[in-house]
């Protein structure tokens, strides 16, 4: 197979494109610097294709991805994303890097789906896979950007899948907890003291599992699926006395 994964250079992107290229299939790459692409393949970087590309660019992401393609896609997984990018606890919001989000998580999803979605179309036949997050499921306080931008991409991948269904081509948005990534411990330092930690490698199996039973959403690992589901009943007045948040 061709897979294209947008975010191959490090945590779950970086995990998903060695989990591929150990099965044989073409694999290309974007995200961050050459030397990050270097960093996450040291002993096989001559056989995962890399390319420079900021996926905010529509018309970047129509021509990587189509050339690495070159008419035949069979994987599309847009990993690309950021966060706050430090601890958030105490800090007023910083509209600059919401900004940055919001572009980053739901823009560049958009256009990475815009790079690939013709060449589905044409071969009759496809896999888009959007990683989301859990925190896309409810609003918490610290992250409100990351929140709306993830929220949002489950609503994409959503009406994507419904629109494309008849076409052969599946849209999954993957919703995952707390993973063990450089992104996710610039945010928490404390990172293993988060519920139900997972670590990329074993994440990449269970979403390369997801996207070839070409589920619509996946939340994973199940303790978080539980527990978004128990919040997202709650009584919203409840859920916002339980997660109130301040900069002071």
């Amino acid at each position: 197979m061709n897979v294209f994964i947008t975010g191959g250079t490090g945590g779950i992107g970086a995990a998903l494109a060695r989990y591929y290229l150990k099965y044989g299939h073409r694999v290309g790459v974007c995200g961050g610097s050459h030397d990050d692409f270097i960093r996450a393949f040291p002993d096989q970087p001559e056989l995962i294709e890399f390319y420079s590309l900021d996926v905010t660019s529509r018309e970047s992401c129509i021509q990587v991805i189509g050339g690495f393609a070159q008419g035949s896609l069979d994987i599309l997984i847009a990993a690309a994303g950021v966060n706050d990018g430090s601890p958030v606890q105490g800090r007023p919001l910083d509209f600059d890097r919401s900004n940055l989000i919001l572009d980053v998580n739901l823009r560049g999803a958009l256009n990475s789906v815009e790079g690939a979605l013709p060449m589905m179309q044409e071969q009759g036949f496809g896999s888009i896979a959007i990683l989301s997050s859990a925190a896309g499921l409810n609003g918490f306080g610290q992250t409100p950007a990351y929140c709306a931008s993830k929220a949002a991409v489950n609503m994409l991948c959503e009406s994507l899948s419904l629109r494309y269904a008849d076409q052969n081509i599946s849209v999954s948005a993957i919703m995952p907890g707390y993973i063990d990534t450089p992104l996710a411990r610039a945010t928490h330092p404390d990172l293993e003291k988060m519920p139900f930690l997972m670590d990329s490698e074993r994440a990449a199996i269970k979403i390369a599992r997801a996207i070839k039973r070409r589920k619509m959403r996946y939340v994973f690992p199940w303790q978080i699926r539980m527990v978004s589901r128990a919040l997202q009943v709650m009584p919203r007045p409840f859920f916002r006395s339980q997660f109130k948040w301040s900069e002071k």
